[in-house]
């Protein structure tokens, strides 16, 4: 009995692995397909013209749909933008993407399109991430199309792109194929939370296990499924009503790490340590908070974002050193870690990818925001299947503490760049004799007025303004060494190699052309001025490393002055 009991369970693993391989080929086809699909149609059906806009009606001046805040009349906040329509026997379609701005097509005093409004006080402001399609009559042939811009936040991030013209049908399926692999994985996502969520509430799971960590779990894949689904921007055209889509998928970037805070408590009861105890109060509250201030109608879940993004950042920061600290305890101990640690893997990882995919989502505009995410989400499913078939771990545990100790050793982490303690073990290596370097560059940075903007606006915009100032540095000097924050507004840039002056220059002119850039377009509510000094080290004793820092120090002190001097 036990031997057919055991070749039937080998049977339905066979087949079912099987038929998970043949998913696997589906989508591997899908992806490797798509391109061509999506090529083909293009080329018969419609075709992009995203580079066909013009600043005027003359078709004179080409505009840049990245640069569209630089474009924008502030005071009015309506940008107007032109595409001359080519000669056409059959009504098209023109669809283009547009993100929290309202939009209107016209053609002379017809006005064929705009954004529908559905008014009520408690949704955004803005209709969020938005396909626009209208079709364009075939008595239009030749004309000059207008679209207008509206404006919803003060801010330069405005974005209209993808404008592509042609057969409605085949463009939105093509948009469909092309996000064909983050659909699915959306899909998998939501199914596994729904079944994980089902079988927590099962009476007879709840009698055996009733700290309900598969409920959390599954709560926390159905939310991150649910935003994936919407970042891929086609699920809008499902839905007539925009807006609550963007409501929905701010309150999942809001809510979304505490269910992962929950299932660690449930596991290994993380809220015995004080300070995710706070972090979860705080995290918590600040939920609250957002309901409030949405209801009240003053401002909106857009503007909330950031302080939400930063409650998960320091829940990351702080979970990477308990899980660091338990996982040395159970070794020290003597007890089975392996489990443990590759259920810990799998949540860090997916915790990890969402807190730099959606950071670095706040900088740069992408059509889809969550491809990191889905990544993450298949690796924790990949480790919590490991921790359930393997036994030898010796290796993996390694790797796990490698990768959590150098990301939380190594990394600020507001800015993402090299911290102190990177930076002094890298002079440690530059003085080590095989290091074989020739000549050091050091170029050192500190940022005016933080304590200024600190005092009068707010800590956060604060945080901003180093955020801006790293993107500045890493910009211009990153291409050609290692950049680290080595305080609150002090940074340091390491460049070697040969050519290390030319490369400076080279750095310094793009560094200036930034500063002026962002200051003449005035796109933050505070100036940006960044000082800085440069010295070269070719001697690499302690004591020559040290005084080509103080050369360069000293150097960055008589620029800061001279700013203060020039303002």
């Amino acid at each position: 009995m036990n031997r057919k009991y055991k070749s039937r369970s080998k049977t339905i693993i066979s087949t079912y692995l099987l038929g998970l391989l043949g998913m696997l080929l589906i989508i591997g086809i899908i992806i490797i397909d798509r391109e061509e699909r999506s090529e083909t149609i293009q080329e018969i059906t419609y075709k992009n013209v995203t580079a066909d806009w013009t600043l005027d009606r003359e078709g004179l001046e080409a505009a840049d749909v990245k640069k569209l805040g630089e474009y924008m009349d502030e005071e009015k906040g309506i940008l107007s933008l032109y595409y001359q329509l080519p000669e056409m026997n059959a009504d098209v379609s023109l669809v283009y993407r547009s993100k929290d701005v309202y939009t209107r097509v016209l053609v002379g005093e017809d006005v064929i399109y705009e954004t529908e409004v559905y008014d009520s006080k408690y949704y955004n402001k803005s209709p969020g991430n938005l396909w626009n399609v209208l079709t364009v009559n075939s008595k239009y042939s030749g004309a000059c199309l207008e679209l207008q811009i509206i404006m919803v936040y003060d801010t330069d991030a405005l974005t209209v792109d993808s404008m592509l013209l042609g057969d409605k049908a085949d463009i939105i399926l093509g948009l469909f194929a092309d996000n064909m692999y983050g659909i699915v994985v959306s899909l998998l996502m939501i199914l596994l939370g729904v079944g994980l969520i089902v079988v927590d509430l099962l009476p007879s799971y709840g009698r055996a296990k009733k700290n309900h960590s598969m409920l959390w779990i599954g709560l926390f894949a159905l939310i991150t499924g649910g935003w994936s689904l919407l970042e891929t921007n086609v699920i809008q055209f499902c839905v007539k009503d925009m807006r609550i889509l963007q409501l929905i998928n701010n309150m999942f970037i809001v809510v979304d790490s505490m269910p992962l805070l929950l299932y660690l408590n449930s596991e290994y009861k993380v809220f015995q340590n004080r300070i995710l105890r706070i972090l979860a109060y705080i995290n918590t509250g600040y939920i609250l908070l957002c309901v409030f201030i949405q209801l009240e109608g003053t401002w909106d879940l857009h503007h909330m974002l950031l302080g939400g993004i930063l409650i998960m950042v320091a829940i990351d920061i702080v979970t990477y050193i308990w899980v660091t600290k338990m996982l040395i305890k159970l070794k020290k101990e003597n007890k089975p870690i392996f489990q443990c640690a590759m259920q810990i893997t799998g949540l860090c990882s997916l915790w990890f990818f969402t807190v730099f995919e959606t950071v670095r989502s706040l900088n740069v505009d992408r059509m889809d925001r969550s491809g990191l995410i889905r990544v993450g989400m298949l690796i924790m499913c990949l480790c919590f299947a490991i921790s359930s078939q393997v036994e030898t771990y010796k290796i993996v545990e390694q790797g796990l503490k490698y990768d959590l100790v150098t990301k939380l050793a190594y990394s600020d982490g507001l800015t993402g760049l090299g911290n102190r303690t990177a930076y002094l073990e890298q002079l440690d290596e530059y003085v080590n004799p095989e290091s074989n370097i020739k000549s050091l560059g050091i170029i050192y940075l500190d940022v005016n007025n933080l304590k200024t903007v600190n005092d009068n606006q707010g800590h956060e915009m604060g945080d901003n303004l180093i955020q801006i100032a790293s993107h500045i540095i890493s910009d211009s000097f990153g291409h050609y060494g290692k950049t680290y924050r080595i305080g609150g507004d002090e940074f340091c840039v390491f460049i070697t190699g040969i050519n290390i002056e030319e490369k400076y220059k080279k750095g310094l002119l793009v560094f200036n052309e930034l500063i002026t850039e962002a200051n003449l377009a005035k796109w933050y509510p505070y100036p940006i001025q960044i000082a800085h000094g440069f010295s070269i080290c070719q001697e690499f004793t302690r004591d020559k490393i040290d005084e080509a820092i103080a050369i360069a120090d000293s150097e960055m002190y008589h620029n800061k002055q001279e700013i203060k001097n020039n303002k």
